[in-house]
């Protein structure tokens, strides 16, 4: 007797509910199931920008960075993220 998983039919799902399933499920039990795909990935183009700051803030800011686990110039832009965001739902 089998006790394969088979992958339930995800055609109609949303991707919240997609994200909820495999939240609680792992890939490897339905990795014969699966096939290969090719996909391709475009980074959108970034525009460097200068930014003066103190030495002190630059010295927060990778202390920061570290605890988070990331590199300063990435948390900078996370939190631009954030705050564009914040602003644009005000």
């Amino acid at each position: 007797m089998s006790t394969k998983k088979r992958l339930p039919d995800m055609s109609n799902w949303t991707a919240k509910q997609i994200h909820e399933f495999w939240k609680t499920h792992s890939s490897a039990d339905y990795w014969e199931e699966m096939s290969e795909v090719e996909v391709e990935v475009r980074r959108r183009p970034r525009q460097p920008v200068s930014v003066k700051l103190s030495e002190e803030d630059v010295a927060a800011l990778k202390r920061i960075a570290v605890k988070k686990g990331m590199g300063y110039t990435t948390l900078l832009r996370v939190w631009i993220k954030e705050k564009l965001h914040a602003t644009k739902a005000a």
